[in-house]
């Protein structure tokens, strides 16, 4: 399960949902509003930027496609 940590005000964020969305991907949107999830998102980054989305093992920092995309060939095999 891929899980986007984001805000409905990041507009990286949204672009990274509608991403995912074009390619028919799901994933568990988490709200970074919630002190709890903006926490999680640090512990696994160390940074504070977003959006963060985790593919299985693989962390994504920012609106990277092509790091998505990596990810998300590196998880098929």
């Amino acid at each position: 399960m891929i899980e986007i940590y984001s805000s409905d005000n990041c507009i990286w964020c949204r672009r990274m949902k509608q991403y995912l969305n074009s390619r028919d991907i799901g994933f568990r949107s988490l709200d970074i509003t919630n002190k709890e999830n903006a926490r999680k998102a640090f512990e696994l980054t160390g940074k504070r930027t977003f959006p963060v989305t985790v593919i299985g093992s693989e962390t994504v920092v920012g609106y990277d496609t092509a790091a998505v995309d990596r990810a998300l060939h590196s998880q098929m095999y």
